[in-house]
């Protein structure tokens, strides 16, 4: 995973290249063959001093090849990376840094410098030729705008020079990655347009890209993410599913509700406790969201919408987060209420969740507990749940739910803390209250010792 303190500074690089060729036959053989060539030729022009680098929302322009810039006396070739910071404004997200240091781990907000492609249509200082040809075979010209994506670290001392180079060679790389794209997923006369997607997995501290073809759902792509798995060691957990792909920091600032929050806070004592936490992202809901007054009686439904986002955010569904009143009207489709909730203000338990989460396809363990002071017992339970599915939990007591995020267990003594996502939170969704006062560690006195609490397991598809 990236490092919530990295220092290290982000380079983005994206821009819409043109590539553009000859096919001298129409089968689906000599399809591939020619745009094979024409990428050829376009990774030569990325590797000439025609490939240029513009710094979003700035004067600067650079040419890699050349080390040349508009601004020479500020960016030399022996300049340190971090100069590039007092010419193009970076993306951060400013407001993890207002999270309470006393509540949070150490956090040092990600700063993506952000710059485009070009390439430079003439250089006076080359005189080229033009050759005529004429012959009698049929030629077919083509055009394809390749979106291209590439993400870069560096350190901030390290040298300019270095950089330059490293950017011209992941450019390369990719469009290499997405020939082999092309290759792959052209089928007859159809060539598929290559995407880039960039992924955190979890031992690596930087981000690893994968190109997919656009048009193609996740079922068809599911053999080469297979593929990369078995690759890259990464078990049988999604990892790789387009909707997994990294928030930048605008990504996070442009989100509606506040994505995967509990990553903010520390863990318990590793000494104490083996942890075991939900396994990729979700969308933090809670009351008075939405403009829906559902203080009192909706933390049930909110934590139901916590859950559905987890399952899109792993790409298992794509459904809209349902409201209050969809919820209501999908247990009346279940048979499980009767016409007259629609629009009310009921309460709803773990019993109801399983059934919305049945309607979309989801499954649903249920685990009873007869009062809080047992809650303890469910822990090793909740360690296979999130070790095995790694789903939110949702935990009903009357008259209040709970989304369980993770679980904290000492095997030997049977001590355990519970990750807690308050759905009952009623101020802003913003990182450094939700962070205070929303999601917390809880010990076994959170819960109420003499309340009966039912428990909801939602269970993960197959496959990556």
């Amino acid at each position: 995973m990236v490092p919530l303190d990295t220092e290290d500074l982000v380079f983005r690089i994206r821009g819409g290249i043109q590539l553009n060729g000859i096919l001298s036959k129409t089968d689906e053989n000599g399809i591939k063959n020619g745009f094979s060539e024409a990428m050829k030729d376009l990774i030569k022009k990325v590797n000439s001093q025609a490939f240029v680098l513009f710094g979003w929302e700035s004067t600067l322009y650079v040419w890699p090849k050349s080390g040349f810039s508009t601004q020479p006396e500020e960016l030399q070739e022996n300049s340190t990376c971090k100069s590039i910071l007092k010419l193009v404004p970076i993306e951060v997200n400013d407001y993890l840094g207002k999270i309470s240091k006393r509540k949070s781990v150490k956090i040092e907000p990600l700063k993506v410098i952000n710059l485009e492609l070009l390439f430079e249509l003439t250089r006076p200082e080359v005189i080229e030729t033009v050759t005529v040809q004429n012959n009698n075979k049929s030629r077919i010209h083509f055009k394809l705008i390749l979106p291209v994506d590439v993400v870069v670290f560096a350190n901030p001392e390290d040298q300019w020079k270095e950089l330059q180079n490293k950017i011209v060679e992941a450019v390369s790389e990719q469009l290499l990655e997405m020939d082999q794209c092309i290759q792959r997923y052209t089928r007859g006369k159809s060539v598929p347009i290559p995407q880039a997607f960039h992924f955190e997995l979890p031992e690596t501290t930087t981000l690893t890209t994968v190109i997919y073809p656009a048009g193609f759902s996740d079922k068809v792509l599911e053999p080469q993410r297979k593929e990369l798995h078995d690759k890259l060691g990464l078990g049988n957990k999604p990892l790789l599913r387009r909707p997994m792909a990294y928030n930048f920091p605008n990504d996070d600032l442009m989100n509606k509700h506040l994505r995967t929050v509990h990553k903010y806070i520390p863990l318990p004592n590793p000494e104490e406790f083996k942890v075991y936490v939900v396994h990729g992202s979700y969308t933090f809901h809670h009351y008075l969201q939405d403009n829906i007054n559902d203080s009192g009686w909706g933390c049930a439904y909110r934590s139901l919408q916590t859950i559905i986002s987890w399952f899109n955010y792993q790409g298992y569904i794509n459904v809209p987060i349902p409201s209050h009143e969809k919820i209501q009207q999908m247990l009346v489709s279940a048979g499980d209420k009767g016409p007259s909730i629609i629009g009310s203000t009921d309460w709803i338990g773990s019993f109801e969740i399983r059934s919305v989460l049945n309607l979309l396809g989801i499954t649903s363990k249920l685990m009873s507990i007869r009062a809080g002071s047992e809650f303890v017992s469910s822990a090793r339970e909740l360690v296979d749940h999130f070790e095995v599915q790694g789903a939110p939990v949702m935990v009903g007591g009357e008259p209040l739910a709970h989304t369980l995020l993770g679980v904290a267990w000492n095997e030997e003594t049977g001590a355990a803390k519970f990750l807690v996502l308050d759905a009952h939170y009623t101020g802003v969704d913003d990182w450094a209250s939700v962070v205070e006062r929303a999601v917390e560690w809880k010990g076994e006195e959170f819960w109420d010792q003499m309340e009966p609490y039912n428990i909801c397991l939602p269970q993960r598809p197959e496959g990556v």
